[in-house]
């Protein structure tokens, strides 16, 4: 082997060890989320639970909220996943049930992923957290017009983005509220969730919309 392929076979090899300690990091800190508070964890916290020298962590990342970061950036990733899926059955009715069904597909998220939770929704995720969730939110907001244009005839209104984007912003304070209010999210949270934001969203949208025709 000449010295470019070797030294291109190392680097190759250097990235996948890098990749790999950053989604054991990452798991580490989802697994410290479920039963310690995001402000407690370190990234020594992390490192350790991971199996990792903090040394070698902190090549990855500065500190814990860099790592928290970087959750809240996968939550985005897998709540578009999961709202993205086709929905069949009642709630493609109307686009309320399309909105009241994506709500109920994120709060089955947050329950089986409590890092998740806590940092999305949770009282003490740092403005830095906050910030990247906002960035979220909008594009989920944006995503949710997608999904009603799929089954609908819809045409956007004048501020729509901005309209969407409130809407999951209010569905987030209900569920931040239920979380404070009763340590989880409860069903009654939930669905007054969804009462809140569909309320909101009436002012802009009309009561029904025609279906998209079926080929």
């Amino acid at each position: 082997m000449d010295d470019t392929k070797a030294t291109g076979t190392r680097r190759k090899a250097s990235y996948a060890k890098g990749m790999e300690r950053r989604k054991q990091l990452l798991a580490a800190a989802s697994e410290l989320l479920k039963e310690n508070p995001l402000d407690k964890i370190s990234l020594k916290d992390i490192a350790a639970t991971a199996g990792i020298p903090v040394g070698s962590a902190y090549h990855f990342y500065t500190n814990a909220n860099d790592v928290f970061i970087e959750l809240a950036q996968q939550f985005s990733v897998t709540l578009a996943a999961a709202i993205s899926e086709p929905y069949t059955g009642e709630c493609t009715t109307s686009w309320q049930g399309l909105f009241k069904e994506a709500v109920w597909r994120a709060v089955g998220i947050y329950r089986e992923k409590p890092a998740y939770a806590q940092l999305i929704i949770g009282s003490k995720a740092p403005p830095e957290i906050k910030l990247t969730d906002r960035d979220s939110d909008a594009q989920v907001g944006k995503l949710f017009e997608e999904i009603i244009s799929r089954y609908f005839d819809y045409s956007p209104f004048p501020s729509h983005d901005e309209v969407f984007f409130h809407s999951v912003e209010i569905v987030d304070l209900f569920l931040t509220l239920s979380v404070i209010k009763h340590g989880e999210i409860t069903d009654d949270m939930a669905a007054e969730a969804v009462i809140a934001a569909l309320a909101y969203l009436r002012e802009y949208m009309p009561a029904r919309l025609p279906r998209v025709p079926t080929s």
